[in-house]
């Protein structure tokens, strides 16, 4: 009998150890065990895909003889996609250290909060930033492409059936079916280089006591700052060599007189209905951003160099087609901006 007290005794001194680490753990708790509220989690990844798609499957469709373009039915499906210009060139987002490639280093700090009744509740909050060395960002040239039904993923039956708008033997986006409708970043791609002060975005999921889902903070100091910015096509159509052109021009953005252009006071999320509005994606800022510069350098209409083939030769004396010039905007601020998207 003394022997199984003893054993008795002695299991209880061995598992009470593991009874104490199968307890529960508050926020609380765990802050007092690792010195720091919430989690902190730190990511390095660059990010590339083939293509991004939005899909309506109920789009705008027709019908035929008496009833063309008077009864649409609303059973085509149809989609807007963005990728490279070829198979071969998947759209990239990558870190910069200086104007050296690296990869992007991401920390997010995540805490949860009881909140309040007056707030609406409990909340997640994710405060999201750029490592130590990431002084701006690169995105690499890409286009927008209208694609239809037939080059578009689906799923039927839960069965996943992959689509592409690129032409397997070309590499070029599929003939007939796949229109390119704008063309951004030139041969270089975007970069968008940060202040000392880098953008970072607090994001708050459930009650949104901040007012908005995500609220952006920090500053950045242009958006293809270098030369005369990167170039953006609005496609009409190709020349000889496959070059598009329509409308094309140089985009951009820089700070004010020399200043980082502030991104406190921006913000971004998603809104319910609330009467008769509809609700949808939106984003803006609130009160009055910091003044920018914004330029569309080398405007041109047309395909550059070429010389009419309607009008007789002394047409504006002969002289090909040319920049326009630049336009833009110095000093300018946004006061109380929103924009929302919705129907989707």
């Amino acid at each position: 009998m003394k022997k199984n007290k003893k054993l008795g005794c002695l299991s209880l001194l061995l598992l009470s150890p593991c009874t104490m680490a199968m307890q529960p753990m508050d926020d609380q708790s765990l802050a007092t065990m690792t010195g720091q509220d919430g989690l902190t989690i730190q990511a390095q990844a660059n990010v590339e895909f083939k293509q991004l798609s939005m899909i309506d499957n109920d789009g705008l469709s027709y019908g035929s003889g008496s009833t063309l373009y008077t009864s649409p039915d609303y059973t085509k499906r149809a989609g807007l996609v963005i990728a490279g210009q070829t198979s071969s060139s998947p759209v990239r987002i990558v870190g910069l250290n200086g104007s050296t490639e690296t990869i992007l280093g991401i920390q997010a700090v995540i805490d949860s909060d009881a909140g309040t009744v007056a707030n609406k509740g409990a909340f997640t909050n994710i405060a999201l930033s750029f490592n130590n060395n990431i002084t701006g960002i690169r995105i690499s040239p890409f286009s927008v492409y209208t694609a239809s039904e037939n080059t578009l993923s689906d799923i039927v039956s839960n069965v996943y059936t992959r689509g592409t708008i690129f032409d397997s033997a070309t590499l070029k986006p599929k003939s007939g079916l796949v229109k390119e409708l704008l063309r951004v970043g030139g041969a270089s791609g975007i970069d968008i280089a940060f202040a000392a002060n880098k953008p970072t975005m607090n994001i708050q999921l459930g009650a949104a006591s901040q007012g908005h889902m995500v609220m952006f903070g920090g500053a950045i100091n242009s958006i293809c700052g270098t030369g005369s910015g990167c170039n953006i096509v609005v496609v009409s159509d190709y020349d000889v060599s496959n070059n598009p052109y329509g409308v094309s021009f140089d985009f951009q953005f820089t700070g004010y007189n020399g200043a980082a252009f502030g991104l406190t006071g921006f913000y971004a999320g998603i809104e319910g209905k609330n009467g008769t509005d509809t609700g949808g994606l939106v984003f803006g800022n609130v009160g009055t951003s910091d003044k920018f510069n914004l330029s569309l350098n080398n405007l041109m209409i047309g395909q550059a160099g070429s010389s009419s083939t309607v009008y007789p030769s002394a047409t504006f004396n002969g002289l090909p087609n040319a920049s326009i010039g630049s336009m833009g905007a110095i000093g300018t601020s946004v006061t109380n901006l929103k924009m929302k998207v919705s129907g989707m």
